[in-house]
């Protein structure tokens, strides 16, 4: 009797489990509530205008994703044709409520799709310090003799959730400083803090935001500890050392006694919309910090993503590349900040063509986009439209830190 009571428990407790699950895709049907929802995410709004436009948001996304959907999955919800949406907790939230990284009201071109260029602009937007920018250092190779997939997500720490802070730039550029310690050592992650390099980072132009929660870009967060580094300053801290805290707070003492552990020698920035070097570089190097445009990546569950977004307005880490076994189309690999909930474990799979260099669109929007708002003088730069290539403008910034080793 006791057995067959701790059965029907354990029966009861597992169909209880599973009801609290939000649905997968090919779960979701048109009479999900939102009730359902807000339940299944933990959600709740006390004011009933709140509640109301929630909610209206909530059944347009509703209907988008199903329609999206349609043909899409098969019978048992394998995705055999691009990609499918889902609810997650943005199904209630407009596109510019999303969590990105960058400041919506400060931005400028900063020009150039060579090389040399971009890094010369990059130089002068560091207000006067010294710049630790290297070029590439690896041999180029033809796309189709490189591997046919690359994967470092065993190198690169799990999804963190940037909450609504505009600091993906930071989680990025540290992803990246922690795979590339990894890869070199052959050993497992290790998680290292943020939080000085999101505190403390000069940003005197305001290059992708005013800095902080209000955005900036990787390679001026890499510029800084390199910089750190080479005067024995400083360096990056463990996350252990220095829990990482969203929010706008004093500079000043906030390492106090604490010991870095690992330093940069600087950091390298490609060619713009180079679909050949972004290639050479993930497979050579490792993890690659991206600009990209993510407004339509809020309601992805799993697949292969093709956009055709080009306002570029999030950083995330490239974890690789490869094919997808079922619908034979390419992708590349992303760990995105939106919490290992997101999509497929926290990462994005976006569609790759050997065309990518030509697969562009321009940014009409620039100043949502990762460029500068002040000259060097302090003045308001004029504003250009940009050239993206690559889906969601995947090869528009690329860069790496470089030198990465233990203090």
């Amino acid at each position: 009797m006791i057995i067959a009571r701790l059965g029907f428990l354990l029966v009861a407790l597992t169909a209880a489990a599973a009801a609290s699950a939000p649905p997968r895709a090919h779960q979701l049907h048109e009479a999900y509530t939102f009730s359902e929802y807000l339940a299944h995410f933990n959600k709740s709004y006390s004011n009933p205008k709140e509640y109301a436009r929630r909610s209206q948001i909530f059944y347009a996304n509703l209907k988008k994703i199903l329609a999206h959907n349609e043909g899409r999955m098969d019978e048992d919800g394998k995705v055999v044709k691009g990609y499918v949406m889902g609810v997650n907790r943005f199904t209630d939230q407009e596109v510019h409520e999303v969590p990105m990284g960058y400041n919506k009201s400060h931005r400028a071109y900063r020009g150039g799709v060579e090389a040399g260029g971009v890094v010369t602009a990059m130089e002068r937007r560091l207000g006067g310090a010294a710049s630790y920018s290297q070029p590439p250092d690896f041999e180029m190779e033809e796309v189709s003799d490189l591997p046919e997939s690359v994967d470092w997500s065993s190198n690169v720490s799990p999804a963190p959730s940037q909450g609504g802070c505009g600091d993906c730039w930071a989680f990025a550029a540290t992803a990246c400083v922690e795979s590339h310690l990894a890869i070199g050592e052959g050993s497992a992650v290790e998680k290292l803090s943020e939080m000085n390099m999101f505190e403390c980072s000069p940003n005197p132009q305001q290059c992708g935001g005013t800095g902080k929660c209000e955005g900036s870009i990787p390679e001026l967060g890499w510029n800084y500890i390199a910089d750190l580094t080479a005067k024995n300053q400083g360096g990056m801290y463990l996350a252990d050392d220095l829990p990482y805290e969203a929010g706008d707070k004093d500079c000043e003492g906030l390492v106090g006694s604490l010991f870095p552990v690992v330093g940069l020698t600087g950091w390298t920035l490609l060619p713009s919309n180079d679909y050949k070097a972004t290639m050479n570089a993930v497979h050579k190097v490792g993890p690659l910090a991206l600009a990209v445009a993510a407004g339509d990546w809020s309601l992805y569950e799993s697949g292969v993503l093709s956009s055709e977004s080009t306002t570029v307005n999030h950083a995330v880490v490239l974890a690789g590349y490869g094919v997808d076994e079922t619908t034979g189309e390419k992708y590349y690999l992303i760990r995105n900040s939106w919490g290992p909930e997101y999509g497929e474990n926290g990462y994005i799979r976006v569609k790759r063509t050997d065309d990518d260099d030509n697969v562009c669109g321009i940014d009409s929007s620039p100043l949502e986009g990762i460029a500068c708002a002040l000259d060097e003088n302090g003045n308001k730069l004029n504003v250009e439209h940009p050239s993206v290539c690559g889906n969601s403008a995947i090869l528009f910034d690329v860069s790496y830190p470089v030198g990465v080793h233990r203090l």
